[in-house]
């Protein structure tokens, strides 16, 4: 029935939007993840490029102040160079962007610069911007990759450049495509005595064992109050080499206490794009070191730093606090913020136990676009000591890193535990409705009589099916579509039970999505059902961000270049393709608390929910400071008690002015605008069932 009637909803808005779609607008199939269905939606018909626009991230490579005086510093050495050996200084930008690389050139002297960029809306933007400074005539833009360039007279170039400036990398270096864009290059574009900026760069790793970080990557037993074990992990989870996808990450927000540094920082990998000697696109480096102190060895931290000139007078470094060469000390975090560049984790096939000054051995590997690493006590290594891991086992295919930390969580673990404890008994047929809560077997552990899983998600029902073949658990039945609910038997269902938690949600309260596939099952069952959670409450706090605000903000003006075209172009499109709530880590990105915390909406997900739900209100700013955002998450109580809450908010009470403590397993949403003077911030808030709708507004 559920199904049906929102078929007819979707059908009569059909009728009526198609009336009003304008010829920019195009009509389209969107997955709602509140409501688990493909909805019709009008789109603008350049929706894909204005959204490719909007999250460029441009503006945040541009806020970084430190990396635009490097780039300049480096310019400004190359050109007099050249200069000095009686070349005039041509200059190729490569990837220009907004066109500040080149304008810097010219501004340090250059005889000739010429930029491509394969963005046509940033190329088209770049020339704009180019007119707005009035060195229109001085910088040519070609709109075309770099390796799709040619020199001769019919060529893009006339003749070959001798200095290359381009900013072609991302968290793991070489991620985009550095190694072929720079050995293109020089072999077709640049003369031989070229100087390249930047020269050189360096991949530092430290060993370190890390629980904390170690909960993103591998599941643990689950254990009662008693330290029982009540549901163990399969050996194929267990023994599984996980994935060798990086982990970017701001290490900086990690809580210096919890890691166990097992080496210092090491210089593992350089890449030189120089030119003088020739690029390898492959390669193993092994490092032997000694341990500082006993320890699990269990993932390597990554950062790198580039040498930007020939003379190595700059350098920029992507270090965390306590290993970055600024730092006024391994205790602060008074470094420069990137969120284009962050760290990286990488975890260890294995783990690997230490003592203190035993030598190690650490395997460091790249192909043209990723880095994986190993570690060994012995010298004695197979091949497989080299070979990027593959997941074997399922669950880091399935899963986020996020997910896998929160299935690890255990006060949110406890939680469920007591609700199951307080209502389980033998006469207990239980639907889960979620995805990949192997939690829920706890259930048959505890003596329930039947257990149904509904997980849609073919890789986290695989993962739980190898809960409960390890486990030997009997009396589960795992379904896959809500059509195979509506065969099955369930009419002795008492308890439905959801964390919830589906893969397609990205805002916390997507996962209201237990609420409509409860819905549509309750004539189903029979009888007195209880359901949990009971409530979903959406909560809010004015902020001030100490930087996560800047992936927004106008620029105005760059380095004195002026940038108005630029910003004109990310807010259009930012108009266009965003929401106003994003999702966000916020325990990665501090933030002050300028006001309590305000419950928006309280959504009954028993009943009374078919019902517009609309609040309105406003969030009083109580500490005097610029606020630049609203952060914004979810509450799922379980049994109308305040004990009973799962939150994915923060993880101690918000006081005023000072530093909030972000659930480090979820995200949180956010409105992120530029900083502000301000009284108040109010709002409006909507759900609305029936279309499968929550709206989030404030002014």
């Amino acid at each position: 029935m559920f199904i049906k009637h929102l078929n007819l909803v979707l059908t009569k808005h059909y009728r009526g939007f198609m009336k009003s779609v304008s010829p920019m607008n195009i009509f389209i199939q969107k997955l709602n993840p509140l409501t688990g269905t493909n909805d019709w939606v009008i789109q603008n018909e350049d929706y894909d490029y204005h959204q490719e626009v909007a999250r460029s991230a441009f503006a945040d490579m541009l806020h970084d102040t430190e990396r635009n005086q490097l780039y300049e510093r480096a310019l400004k050495i190359a050109i007099e160079t050249m200069h000095s050996r009686g070349k005039p200084a041509n200059v190729l930008d490569i990837g220009t962007g907004t066109g500040l690389l080149s304008m810097m050139a010219v501004r340090n002297g250059a005889d000739k610069v010429i930029a491509c960029e394969a963005f046509l809306p940033m190329s088209r933007c770049a020339k704009k911007i180019l007119d707005l400074n009035g060195l229109q005539d001085r910088v040519k833009i070609i709109p075309k990759r770099s390796t799709d360039l040619r020199v001769g007279v019919d060529g893009d170039l006339n003749e070959k450049c001798n200095i290359l400036v381009t900013e072609v990398f991302d968290t793991e270096l070489i991620g985009e495509g550095a190694l072929s864009t720079f050995a293109h290059a020089h072999q077709h574009l640049l003369e031989n005595d070229c100087i390249v900026i930047p020269d050189n760069a360096t991949i530092y790793a430290q060993v370190v064992e890390c629980p904390l970080a170690q909960n993103w990557n591998n599941l643990k037993d689950i254990y009662n109050d008693d330290l029982e074990q009540i549901i163990q992990v399969p050996d194929i989870i267990k023994n599984c080499p996980g994935s060798a996808a990086v982990h970017d990450i701001q290490l900086s927000q990690l809580p210096y206490t919890s890691f166990n540094t097992i080496t210092a920082p090491t210089a593992v990998l350089r890449f030189d794009w120089s030119g003088k000697t020739p690029f390898v696109f492959e390669r193993s480096t092994i490092q032997t070191l000694k341990s500082l102190r006993d320890g699990k060895a269990q993932m390597v931290f990554m950062w790198w730093e580039l040498q930007m000139d020939i003379h190595a007078q700059n350098i920029l470094s992507c270090a965390p606090y306590w290993a970055h060469p600024n730092s006024k000390s391994s205790l602060t975090r008074e470094i420069p913020w990137r969120d284009h560049w962050m760290q990286a984790i990488y975890y260890f096939p294995q783990e690997v136990s230490v003592k203190t000054n035993q030598e190690v051995h650490l395997i460091s590997c790249h192909d043209e676009y990723s880095l994986w690493f190993n570690l060994s006590t012995s010298l004695k290594l197979s091949d497989k000591a080299y070979i990027n891991p593959v997941c074997e086992c399922g669950l880091h295919a399935a899963f986020s890193r996020t997910r896998i930390g929160q299935l690890n969580n255990v006060k949110r673990n406890k939680n469920y535990m007591k609700i199951f404890e307080e209502h389980i008994d033998e006469n207990s047929t239980i639907l889960f409705l979620s995805e990949g809560f192997y939690f829920g077997l706890v259930a048959s552990k505890l003596g329930a009589k039947q257990l149904y899983f509904l997980d849609t998600n073919l890789l986290s029902r695989r993962v739980l099916q190898q809960f409960i073949k390890h486990n030997n658990i009997q009396n589960v039945i795992v379904l896959e579509t809500v059509d195979d609910l509506k065969k099955a038997d369930l009419q002795d269902v008492n308890i439905i039970f959801g964390e919830p938690y589906f893969t397609s949600s990205i805002l916390p309260w997507d996962n209201l999505l237990f609420l409509y596939l409860n819905d549509s099952i309750k004539q189903l069952v029979t009888g007195n059902v209880k359901i949990f959670p009971q409530k979903c409450i959406v909560k809010a706090v004015a902020v001030k961000f100490d930087h996560l605000h800047k992936i927004r903000e106008p620029l105005g003006e760059c380095e004195g270049f002026l940038m108005g075209d630029f910003d004109q172009l990310i807010s259009e499109s930012s108009n266009i393709s965003d929401d106003l709530v994003e999702a966000q880590p916020l325990w990665e990105y501090p933030c002050l608390a300028l006001s309590r915390e305000v419950k928006i909406a309280e959504i009954n997900l028993v009943n009374d929910y078919h019902s517009l739900i609309e609040t309105k209100g406003r969030i009083d700013i109580e500490w005097n400071a610029q606020c630049n955002g609203i952060a914004l998450w979810v509450e799922w109580n379980l049994n109308n008690s305040p004990k009973g809450v799962v939150s994915t908010g923060p993880t101690e009470d918000i006081v005023l002015g000072k530093e909030i403590q972000w659930d480090k397993y979820t995200r949180q949403g956010v409105s992120l605008f530029s900083s502000k003077s301000i009284d108040f911030v109010t709002y409006q808030f909507s759900f609305n069932f029936k279309e499968g709708n929550v709206s989030f507004k404030y002014s």
